[in-house]
């Protein structure tokens, strides 16, 4: 990679200059060609959706560490985030993988703040459908001038990033919070403006948006270097001092003994608890954000453009749906499936092979409270066991799972963990509560088939799908829950 002298050669307010293009080019549009608020209101629309993914690739190579507080989502304990990401223990990962030498490293735990930055997507979606209600949309993605437009914008954030972002090596001490934060807080203040725009005419008025805009845009570009306002200072994002990780003392030598993770069993877990938790909820919310983007969007064009904006629309979803599952899937896979417990003399160390990094060291003796994680239907399948067990005193006092393990008597033996041998056993589950649990998503396909077969609309459905999916999905898993019997 290009170093980071290179970049501290071009002044600071030339770095601006491509971004002040972009937004130039819209402004020459109103001013000397006429355009309605229409085109305006579709250029900045497809830039607010397209900032997003941008912001998902700058957040891959975020190298400072989340803070702690960040991360917390307890009433009362915000600071004013427009995306909350959750508390999970991926985010707090150590290490990073090179994938190719012209790009820096990339961070496994940046990814949960990728999934929560889709999601934010999807319900920006949902305000800019109908912010788009009243706009011709299908003549203006056919007018060529829109997608120049756009290209422009993009293109400007898409060198400044280059420019500042990797060769100016401001990935390395930028948080991915701070990434994804600051185009979500942006992306609020322009859909809030847009409204306006798009019940207004005149030049006066379009040309102010676009001033608007570029505020917008030097908010982000003054916080990169330094100095900002109130306001500015809040659209520019959260500040990007992370939360550096205390370093591990762990022994170099080989270990006294290393358990490695069942893979499979991982997966397994990680598909079935993104099925069970986020899913109903997420695909609710993205079939809402397909219909309505449908009904609004769809009347405003004929023809052919009707039709590529029916697929287009549709392969979106799609997407989102699928990227969105695929991630709180590699979420879990992420955070257990490369892990090996070692053992050096009387320590545990959790250690990543995927990262070459450990994870977490304590003495043997802060282990305390292990007991076998009965719920999980991955270690019948397998016959893998994980355990959960109070690890740490004081600050440092937290809950974690260890394994999944396919020798669970030989790893406790090991790392002379206090549970018996007997406690690792699981009793048969109870066939009749994990039926009762199993038909209601039987009835469910039926009544989809039955649905979709007969003579009623489809968008008699969606209200089932959006509130009834997610209630299902609860009823569903507390039934099955029930099926596993206690330990004795």
């Amino acid at each position: 990679m290009v170093t980071r002298a290179v970049s501290e050669r071009v002044p600071r307010p030339v770095t601006f200059v491509p971004i002040l293009i972009g937004n130039l080019v819209p402004l020459v549009g109103v001013l000397e060609f006429g355009w309605d608020p229409a085109t305006l209101v579709v250029i900045y629309a497809l830039e607010v959706l397209l900032a997003f993914p941008l912001a998902a690739g700058k957040a891959l190579f975020a190298g400072k560490p989340p803070r702690v507080k960040d991360l917390e989502t307890e009433d009362g304990e915000g600071d004013s985030s427009v995306i909350s990401v959750g508390n999970t223990e991926l985010a707090r990962k150590r290490g990073h993988l090179r994938l190719v030498s012209w790009l820096p490293p990339i961070y496994p735990r940046n990814l949960p703040f990728i999934g929560a930055l889709l999601f934010a997507t999807v319900w920006s979606t949902l305000f800019l459908v109908a912010l788009l209600a009243e706009v011709a949309v299908g003549e203006a993605l056919a007018r060529p001038e829109v997608w120049f437009c756009v290209a422009a914008l993009v293109s400007g954030q898409v060198i400044e990033t280059w420019r500042d972002y990797f060769r100016g090596g401001r990935y390395e001490t930028t948080s991915p919070y701070a990434v994804i934060e600051t185009p979500a807080r942006q992306a609020f203040f322009l859909v809030f403006v847009l409204f306006f725009v798009a019940e207004a005419s005149g030049a006066i008025v379009l040309g102010a948006f676009v001033a608007v805009k570029l505020l917008v845009d030097w908010s982000a570009f003054r916080a990169t270097n330094g100095g900002s306002g109130r306001l500015t200072g809040w659209l520019s994002g959260p500040d990007d001092e992370g939360e550096p990780l205390e370093a591990l003392d762990v022994p170099t030598d080989e270990p006294d003994a290393r358990f490695s993770t069942h893979t499979r069993t991982v997966v397994l877990t990680g598909v079935l608890r993104t099925l069970i938790k986020p899913a109903p909820f997420y695909i609710g919310i993205v079939l809402l954000a397909w219909f309505l983007a449908l009904a609004v969007l769809g009347g405003t064009a004929s023809g052919r453009a009707a039709i590529a904006l029916t697929v287009g629309i549709s392969l979106l979803a799609f997407a989102a749906l699928v990227g969105f599952l695929a991630i709180k899937t590699a979420e879990h896979i992420l955070e257990y499936a490369p892990l090996e417990y070692r053992r050096y003399d009387d320590h545990l160390v959790a250690y990543d092979t995927w990262v070459d990094e450990p994870q977490w060291a304590l003495a043997l003796y802060e282990v305390r409270d292990v007991s076998l994680i009965h719920t999980r239907f991955p270690d019948r399948v397998y016959d893998t066991r994980t355990l959960e067990a109070q690890m740490g005193w004081g600050d440092d006092e937290a809950t974690r799972e260890l394994g999944p393990v396919t020798d669970a008597p030989a790893f406790v033996e090991t790392f002379e963990l206090p549970i018996t041998e007997a406690a690792l056993e699981l009793e048969p589950l109870n066939r009749r509560v994990a039926t009762a649990a199993v038909v209601p998503l039987g009835g469910v396909l039926v009544g989809a088939i039955i649905f979709a077969a007969g003579p009623w609309p489809l968008v008699g459905a969606l209200p089932y799908v959006v509130f009834g999916l997610p209630f299902l999905a609860l009823v569903v898993h507390g039934l099955w829950r029930q099926a596993y019997p206690e330990p004795a």
